[in-house]
């Protein structure tokens, strides 16, 4: 008897053993034992489903900007949004999103449109669904402080619609726990795509001028302790420039950890633990992860 993973594998494009190195912005992780690609927020919905009635583990995956993958690959279903691109106009602001829009074809479109308020996102790698599961965004600001409506699946109940009040996102968290993003609607403010366009290419130099935007990174490495700057506190502690084979701590910016080149899941791992180690012990904070760490096969989590 086929297995509900395979069988829907007949239905819902897939592939096996698919390295996620190409999956993700560090180049880094092994093969995933089956690798879907769902087109429509429907197939989503029928995937997981389908998978938490079985009891087959599933991970998501959206642009991989935020995440260590396992150099042992992931045991189970993989399920990547990337094929899930679609905007859609509603009303005179509204942007109704699918999970796999990419942040800048979103804010790209809203330019065009001339529509204000995500050009804080302008150079922030990775996709909607992941960007509202960690409240991308900028220092003081997160992409939910724009959301209307996200539609949610979780385990057992129907779709649900919720607001942000509903959700209750924080600091670099979504709240979403075991959700998952189907659509959202973003609600943005009439302007003009020139003025639009001028405040987003403002940003982007800022950030050109202090983040390591040309290599392979998954963006901010540590959240920011309250009152202080996780980069402040690294690049303080001596630590830019330190290096685990092939995992660097950028000397652009502390608060990324860059793969110079040939870098491992084991690599960065160790890095992360003796930068977490160096403050805790020079300036008795602990910092708190950013990037999202999948365990390696056997490691549970």
């Amino acid at each position: 008897m086929a297995s509900p993973v395979a069988s829907l594998a007949e239905r819902i494009p897939c592939r096996r053993r698919e390295p996620l190195a190409r999956w993700t912005t560090l180049r880094i992780g092994g093969p995933a034992e089956w690798f879907f690609e769902p087109a429509r927020p429907e197939d989503l919905l029928e995937l997981l489903d389908r998978l938490h009635e079985a009891g087959e583990p599933f991970r998501l995956l959206g642009g991989g900007a935020n995440l260590l993958a396992p150099d042992g690959g992931v045991p189970g279903a993989v399920i990547h949004t990337g094929a899930m691109r679609r905007i859609f106009r509603e009303g005179a602001d509204g942007l109704r999103v699918w999970p796999g829009v990419t942040l800048p074809q979103l804010v790209r479109t809203a330019g065009e449109l001339g529509l204000s308020g995500l050009e804080r996102l302008v150079g922030v790698p990775g996709q909607v669904g992941g960007a509202l599961a960690m409240n991308a965004g900028a220092a003081d600001w997160g992409i939910w402080d724009r959301v209307r409506e996200a539609v949610l699946w979780r385990p057992g109940r129907p779709p649900a619609a919720c607001s942000r009040a509903e959700v209750g996102p924080g600091y670099r968290d979504g709240n979403l726990g075991d959700g998952v993003v189907l659509e959202a609607l973003i609600g943005l403010e009439v302007s003009t795509p020139a003025a639009v366009k001028a405040a987003a290419e403002a940003i982007l130099r800022r950030k050109n001028a202090t983040q390591p935007v040309t290599l392979s990174s998954a963006g901010c490495a540590f959240r920011n302790p309250p009152g202080d700057s996780a980069g402040r506190l690294i690049d303080a502690a001596g630590l830019k420039g330190a290096r685990v084979g092939g995992a660097v701590v950028s000397e652009r910016h502390a608060n990324f950890v860059v793969n110079a080149g040939g870098a491992t899941a084991a690599n960065v791992r160790d890095l992360l633990r003796r930068i977490e180690e160096t403050v805790a012990e020079r300036f008795g904070v602990r910092l708190e992860r950013e990037l999202v760490v999948w365990p390696e096969p056997g490691e549970g989590g």
